[in-house]
């Protein structure tokens, strides 16, 4: 595949950041920004329409949304949903908390910050927003974010709530959970200052490291969502909606610019064939009797159940519909005109797909009469020779696509009369956009770096004052108190924490872009903690956490500030520290002292764990005389199973090791039992039979020497050389 010049092609990229913002309470209610788990409390179905925009006029893209006739199924839950979100009542007070926060990432991008704020209206009738608009507030222009090379403009910062999420789509259905819904998030725009997908990869990156580092912001997945816009010279602004990894952000922009350059290249083509829009009409012809037999089962089967089959001409178009849109990229098939087509048909009707001339008509099974009757029908024109025009290429690198003289195409839809047509009334619009270029579009991001069609790009009429909500006015002094909250660069504290606490590279990323950072320094500073464990408690046990499925972004760092000040105080261990951020995952209503009761959490004295040591070690004397050392890690596993948390796990093991050397069997002189002695000695004389049979009882002396180091003085040596003189006269006797 041929590399792109994109200096050449005058590629420009922007970028729309969405973070959700770590609050104490949503946007516009005072409900908690907590997602939920298990059955929900409640169930509500509606469904939507457009209304007229303050100018007098239906956005396109609403009108695209309406068409789809979707069924909206809400779900919600009593602890984090109010009336708000039901759309039952007007919004209530703004947080003030997501604002500060807003205008401190504003100052930051050295944004010029409003002093007076209006709460706006942005259109939503996908279902997402109960009351089919997102309530957002623009808070600032004209920034910028610094880069190593360059500065990339900021366009707008706004605070907006969060959509509903979606967790199901069954059909024509949509089931949404209410408990994201109005969650603060921040919105951040560039400008189209990008030029490259892999600058456009790193300024992603940087902005949010710049969200993440300030502790402000929503840990998880799902709390951060990055759009990407992109054009090229010639082509049109399209915007790829739902990029959840950075490093898709490259391979996503290459192939839309590849796209762009394939629909120039169709339209070039159109222009050589002489194609206007005006020869495109909505004359959709029912050839349903003609397929009455098709050995194609679902077309005949759906004729049978009252359905039609219609079709139309597309003059002068054969073989555009399979013209390559996307490149094939190692196993992933290309993405031809006609597939795309097809999506937007899917997006929009919910049929699963179109039938068009370019395609092989042998997969279909069909006849060669149906055919001809077909053509006949639509009065097809064959293709008539002529000479092959020029076509300009929209790039060098991109070759050119020759195209044998062809002669008219046509499409097949079948659905009901309704759908049928609506199905192909879509494609004549789509074709009429292909004669004027690269339509404005809306796509979703796809696993294999392509996209499809989301809706039409949002017009200007999607934005209006929202009338239940007064004017924000802010004074000096706001501002001023404000600019003393604004935290240093990520990239200035990262470099601190490497040289500072000498923790890797690693190690220092991930506590920035998890959000860590500050809250990291302050707990080792304020709390003296161990640098290793606060860094392993952010990093590990939480995400250890998330591994069992729950929710650990429900721990705070104010829980986390309280458990490491009742470490230092002594009041806990830090091995209880999993069990207590287990408890609060669980139940983030808790305080950190109401976890530890839940727990029966009580801190140790050095007198009671004396006192638990020697009890473990009295009742494990045995194994301890038979192990010797090696008695460490089972009554270290023991004791931990009665006393974790309570005390710090390495006072534990010193206070072990020092009874295990001080210990005498006993009591203080308990012996050990007469079975471990007899056991030891009959080993003894089996292993090392060589010297009994050489020596006989002269072997005693010899043999004592080594169960003597077995026991350690534990056992009087005349008495342990009796024992071992009996068994071998025993042994010798018997032998």
């Amino acid at each position: 595949m041929a590399v792109l010049n994109y200096k050449v092609l005058g590629l420009r990229c922007g970028l729309e950041i969405h973070q959700e913002l770590q609050t104490t309470r949503k946007l516009f209610c005072f409900c908690p920004p907590m997602l939920q788990i298990g059955e929900p409390d409640f169930r509500i179905t509606r469904n939507f329409r457009p209304v007229l925009g303050e100018m007098g006029k239906f956005d396109e893209a609403m009108l695209v949304e309406y068409e789809k006739q979707l069924i909206i199924l809400y779900e919600g839950y009593n602890a984090v949903c109010c009336t708000y979100e039901m759309d039952e009542t007007p919004p209530f007070n703004i947080s003030e908390e997501a604002l500060r926060i807003g205008h401190i990432i504003g100052m930051l991008l050295k944004l010029n910050l409003y002093n007076e704020l209006y709460v706006c209206r942005k259109n939503y009738l996908d279902g997402s927003v109960t009351c089919g608009f997102q309530r957002t507030l623009l808070i600032g222009s004209d920034g910028y974010l610094d880069m190593e090379d360059k500065k990339i403009g900021i366009t707008t910062i706004a605070i907006e709530e969060d959509a509903a999420r979606k967790v199901a789509e069954d059909g024509k259905t949509i089931t949404y959970r209410l408990d994201r819904l109005g969650i603060p998030l921040i919105e951040i725009v560039t400008d189209p200052d990008i030029n490259t997908p892999e600058e456009c990869m790193a300024v992603a990156y940087r902005l949010g490291m710049l969200l993440r580092s300030t502790g402000f912001m929503k840990r998880g997945l799902g709390t951060i969502r990055q759009d990407v816009n992109v054009s090229i010279e010639g082509g049109a602004r399209v915007e790829i909606k739902g990029v959840q990894k950075l490093e898709w952000i490259p391979l996503l922009i290459e192939n839309e610019v590849r796209r762009q350059l394939n629909l120039l290249k169709i339209r070039n083509e159109l222009i050589v064939r002489k194609v206007s829009e005006e020869d495109l009409s909505n004359n959709f012809i029912d050839v349903t009797s003609i397929f009455k037999k098709t050995a194609l089962k679902f077309m005949r089967e759906a004729i049978q159940s009252g359905q039609k089959v219609l079709a139309v001409k597309l003059p002068k178009m054969e073989g555009i519909l399979g013209m390559n849109i996307f490149p094939a990229v190692g196993e992933t098939p290309g993405v031809r005109f006609g597939k795309e087509i097809a999506q937007k048909v899917n997006n929009i009707t919910g049929l699963k797909g179109i039938i068009h001339s370019d395609e092989d008509m042998e997969a279909y099974s069909f006849k060669k009469p149906e055919l001809t009757a077909l053509k006949k029908a639509l009065e097809i024109i064959e293709p008539e020779k002529r000479e092959e025009e020029t076509v300009e290429e929209a790039t060098e690198s991109e070759g050119k696509e020759e195209l044998e003289p062809k002669g008219d195409a046509f499409v097949l839809v079948v659905a009901d009369d309704a759908k049928a047509k609506k199905a192909l009334e879509i494609t004549v619009n789509r074709l009429k956009m292909a004669i004027r270029g690269v339509p404005n579009e809306t796509r979703k991001a796809l696993e294999n770096y392509n996209t499809e069609f989301i809706r039409e790009m949002h017009g200007g009429a999607r934005l209006y004052p929202d009338t239940d909500s007064l004017p924000i006015r802010l004074n000096k002094e706001y501002f001023k108190e404000l600019s003393r909250e604004v935290p240093e660069y990520p990239w200035v504290l990262a470099e601190r924490l490497r040289e500072k606490y000498e923790l890797d590279d690693n190690i220092v990323e991930n506590l920035i872009m998890q959000g860590y950072g500050g809250i990291f320094e302050e707990i080792v500073v304020k709390y003296k903690s161990n640098p290793t464990l606060v860094a392993s408690t952010l990093l590990e046990t939480l995400k250890s956490l998330k591994r069992e499925g729950l929710e650990s972004d429900n721990i705070q760092n104010s829980h986390l500030r309280d458990l490491f000040d009742l470490i230092q105080k002594g009041a806990i261990a830090k091995e209880a520290l999993e069990d207590l951020l287990r408890v609060i995952a669980q139940t983030p209503s808790l305080t950190v002292n109401e976890a530890k009761e839940q727990l029966a959490i009580q801190a140790l004295s050095l007198k009671e764990l004396d006192e638990t040591i020697q009890s473990i070690v009295r009742k494990n004397e045995d194994l301890i005389v038979e192990k010797g050392e090696r008695a460490f890690s089972p009554l270290m596993g023991e004791i931990m199973g009665i006393i974790r948390g309570k005390i710090d796990g390495q006072i534990i093991a010193s206070k072990l090791k020092e009874a295990l050397t001080n210990f005498a069997p006993g009591g203080s002189t308990v012996q050990a039992s007469a079975r471990l002695i007899n056991r030891e000695i009959q080993e003894l004389l089996t292993t090392d039979q060589n010297i009994l049979e050489e020596k006989g009882e002269g072997a005693v002396d010899l043999l004592l020497i080594k169960l003597k180091k077995r026991f350690k003085g534990q056992v009087e040596e005349k008495a342990l050389k009796e024992k071992l003189m009996d068994a071998i006269k025993s042994h010798l006797a018997s032998g």
